[in-house]
């Protein structure tokens, strides 16, 4: 009967790290930034702007996304989670991390899925900066 009980409680068990395995690893996961060795990061810039015909415009402003991106470093969507910005710089700044590939986080030394928090913030340029 004891041995009996400590199989049980062994199978339990693997099938707890099994479990646990698996949720490591799930494809439908993404990863947050403190759970991988190394975070996403755009293969090149992001090339932001301001928005056509809204040049010369004095506005500031934040705003806060939740950029998807997946195992091969494509972003798959963007959520807007805040915004301070008029819709015109708010889409703009969607499409243009949109359209970015990223080299991909990892984790373990594997490329995975992973949330990347952005936050930009819109100002116009300083005087004498252009010329």
């Amino acid at each position: 009967m004891k041995r009996r009980s400590w199989l049980a409680g062994a199978a339990i068990a693997a099938v707890a790290i099994a479990g646990a395995c698996a949720w490591m690893w799930a494809p439908w996961r993404w990863f947050a930034a403190s759970e991988v060795s190394r975070v996403a990061y755009p293969l090149r810039d992001v090339g932001l702007a301001f928005p056509p015909g809204r040049e010369g415009v004095d506005y500031y402003g934040t705003l806060r996304m939740d950029v998807y991106i997946d195992a091969e470093g494509r972003v798959d969507r963007v959520r807007v989670l805040e915004s301070s910005v008029p819709a015109s710089f708010r889409d703009g700044a969607v499409r243009a991390f949109e359209a970015t590939r990223f080299d991909p986080a990892v984790r373990f030394g594997r490329p995975v899925k992973s949330v990347k928090r952005v936050e930009v913030e819109f100002a116009p340029p300083s005087p004498g900066v252009l010329k």
